[in-house]
Parts: structure tokens; sequence; C-alpha cells
């Protein structure tokens, strides 16, 4: 169930790594820090909106996993609803309130247009991306990892390729990357919508499906936003963070950009075996099967601890050469600045697979308040970081930051988990890794 997944999220990555990909080598290092410069907020955006969609295909997967295929349908209607007013909204407020924001985020002169001109087009298609993630969390949630897979491959192909037509031969700035992959999305989203009235009727709500259902609602909104605080407490994070590095000027941000989208790359497996993880503790919570989900979690704990410390090794070795492959940067200090970080990262990637895989394991057992607290754990160590280190340490200090947060969640989210877990209040003996 995982693999299929591990590549829907490798050809999701691509969307964004092929923009900087394109625009580092075609367009340069000033036009690649102007990404990197809202990545954050990128990733503030779009995560809490799609965290939603994430909550509520873990209702969907519970409705699933107990064969309640009328919950299933109802929770199908009521999150398309849900989804279009999150979506209009947050498209709103964003764009609205864009420039002060970027203000904000310190983001340098020399790159503020088009800076803003990349994430306005961003902000203003996010009904696009809600719905695509909407549907591809709803098909995981019957059970169908394959249809969002083969949809993402052919969107992703189109995706580079409108990249590269609208840069190199169209000669047009960042922002065509940003509708480049608004049309991919959009593609992947029609994909899967045919698939599902061909094929996958069943999930199809009727009119009548779509009637208020207070219970319904509460429940979808309670999970969807648990994810999305979850998520959006991150990334705050890491928005904060970014005020800190912005200042550091072009070059900096430039290596730091190639470096979080090689990090973005590296641990996908990790991301992806969590989100078969969630989907597969929510259906066999759902249909009590409690010591499956026991036995998943330990699983997804072992796999993603073993691959992280042979890519540990690997990247030591290779840090370089990634750095290289994504900016097309030959400045020494970019080459330098994306080295460093994944060096000093990388080798934590175990620390973070076990956050995972417990944070989305314990919103699928219907303990959120514990993940959320977890992301706010996060949101304290890079707020202290930057406020405190960053100023004395630099971009030794940003590169530390990270480490220190997932160690800090890991360590929360297995004590919790070990002691206080629906499991082993249902006397299952309990472990990270068996």
């Amino acid at each position: 169930f995982a693999l299929p997944l591990f590549f829907s999220q490798l050809f999701q990555t691509l969307y964004n790594t092929a923009d900087t990909v394109i625009i580092g080598h075609y367009l340069g290092d000033q036009s690649l820090a102007a990404v990197g410069s809202v990545a954050a907020l990128f990733e503030l955006i779009v995560g809490f909106s799609t965290g939603f969609g994430q909550g509520f295909g873990v209702v969907a997967g519970q409705k699933y996993g107990a064969q309640d295929s009328w919950g299933f349908r109802k929770c199908v209607a009521l999150s398309i609803l849900l989804s279009t007013v999150i979506a209009v909204v947050i498209s709103a407020i964003m764009c609205l309130s864009m420039t002060g924001v970027l203000q904000l985020l310190r983001t340098p002169r020399d790159i503020f247009t088009s800076a803003y001109s990349y994430i306005f087009v961003i902000s203003a298609g996010l009904i696009i991306t809600i719905y695509y993630n909407l549907a591809s969390g709803l098909l995981r949630a019957a059970g169908d990892s394959k249809t969002p897979l083969y949809a993402l491959i052919l969107s992703s192909g189109i995706n580079i390729v409108l990249d590269i037509v609208f840069i190199t031969r169209l000669q047009a700035s960042v922002a065509a990357t940003a509708w480049a992959t608004l049309i991919a999305q959009l593609i992947s989203l029609v994909a899967c919508l045919g698939w599902i009235f061909r094929k996958k009727r069943e999930l199809i709500p009727s009119v009548s499906d779509f009637a208020w259902d207070g219970a319904m609602v509460a429940s979808l909104l309670k999970m969807g936003l648990s994810m999305a605080l979850m998520s959006s407490i991150v990334s705050i994070g890491t928005l904060i963070l970014q005020t800190a590095i912005n200042p550091m000027g072009t070059r900096r941000i430039t290596g730091h950009t190639a470096a979080r989208k090689m990090i973005a790359v590296l641990d996908l497996p990790v991301f992806s075996l969590s989100l078969a993880l969630s989907s597969f503790a929510a259906q066999n919570m759902g249909a009590g099967k409690y010591e499956r989900v026991e036995r998943g979690i330990a699983f997804a704990n072992r796999i993603s601890i073993l691959y992280s410390i042979v890519l540990s090794v690997l990247t030591f070795f290779a840090a370089g050469a990634m750095i290289s492959l994504i900016s097309g940067s030959s400045d020494p200090f970019v080459m330098e600045t994306g080295r460093l970080y994944l060096i000093t990262n990388v080798p934590f990637f175990p620390m973070l697979a076990i956050l995972l895989n417990l944070r989305v394991s314990m919103q699928s057992m219907l303990m959120t308040l514990i993940p959320v607290l977890s992301s706010v754990i996060e949101l304290a160590g890079k707020l202290l970081f930057t406020w405190f280190v960053v100023p004395f340490a630099g971009y030794w200090g940003v590169c530390a930051t990270e480490p220190f947060v997932w160690t800090a969640m890991a360590v929360f989210l297995g004590s919790c988990y070990l002691h206080r877990s629906v499991l082993t209040r249902e006397g299952i003996p309990v472990h990270l890794f068996r």
C-alpha cells in the first residue's frame, strides 16, 4: 500500500523540484532565491489547506473500515462542501494581504517582485490544490493508492514540459512555474474524477448526501482542523525561521533553497510510509483490529530508521553533487551553504521518521490533542532558535534548528504513545520498533 504512495509523493514533489531545477539552471541564482524566500509561506498556505483534506480522509477511512457505505458517501459529500469554503476563504485572505506578508518576511528588495508574483498565483489557485488532495485522500481512504499515482505521473510529466516551454521558449518569469504547477494539478484532479466516475461509482455521493449533518460536519471539522493546525503550526515555525534567513542575502537563500528541495526528495520514503500508516491505522481502528495498528506502527518505524541510516552515509559523500544538481549554481558559497544544511539534517531523519509515524497514527486513533501539542513544541523550538541561537551562531544555528525540534518531538510522542495511547488502554502490548 505504501509503495504507490511513495511514487505518488515522488511525482508530487517533482512539481516543486522541477520548478527549482529549471529556475536555477535557466533563470539563475536570483530567481531561485525569490522562490526560496517564500518557500515557507508556500508550505504554510498549502499545508494548512490540504491538512483539512487529510483529516477528512481519516474520517472517511474509519467509515470505510467499519463498512459504513452510507457514512462514507456522506463524508465525501460534506468534505467537498467544506473544502470549497476553506479554499475560497484562504485564497481571498492571502491574495489581499500578500504585500504586507512579504514585508513581514523581510524579503530582499531585489527579489521582492518575483517572489510576490510566484506566491500570488499559488494562492489564487488554491482551490485546485485542495480538490486534488481531497480526491486522492478519499481514494486512499477506500484502499486505492494506485489511481492517484497514475494520474500524478501523467500530470508531473506535463508540469515539467510546461516549465521548460514557459521558461526556455517563452522567456517567462518565475510566476510561469506556478501556473505550470496549477495546470498539472488540475489534470491530476480531472484524471482522478474520471476514474471515479468510470470505475468507482459507489464512492460518488447522491444529492441527498449533501444535506446538512451537524454530527458529521463536527467530526470532519474536528479532524480536519486538527490536521491543518498541526501542519500550519509546523509551517509557522519554518516561516519564522525564514525571517532569520532572508536578511542573510540572496546567495545564502539560494543555497538554503536548494538544500530544502533536496531534503523534500530524500525524506519521501519516510513521509510516504507515514501516509500509508495513517490510512492503515484509521481502517483498522474502525474495524476494531487494534493489534494490527500496533504492528503496523512498529514495522513502519523499523523500515524508516533503516532507510535513514543508509541515507545519512550516502549524503555525507554526495551532498555537494546533490546541491549542484538542484541549483545549477557554481558559486562556492551557495554550494557550501546547501552542503552544510544536508549533512547536519539528514543524520536526524530517524527522529523525523518516528515523529511522523506516531503523529499520524495518533490522529487516526482520534488522539488529536497530542499531535497538535507536538507541533507546538516544534513551533516553540524554532522560535527559540530564531530569537536566541541564530543571531549568535548564524547559519549554523539555522542548520541545528530542525534536528533539535525533531528529537524533542520524537521523545514527546514516543512517551505518550507508550504510556497514554488508546492501544495501552485496550491492553495491547505497545512497542516502538518490536
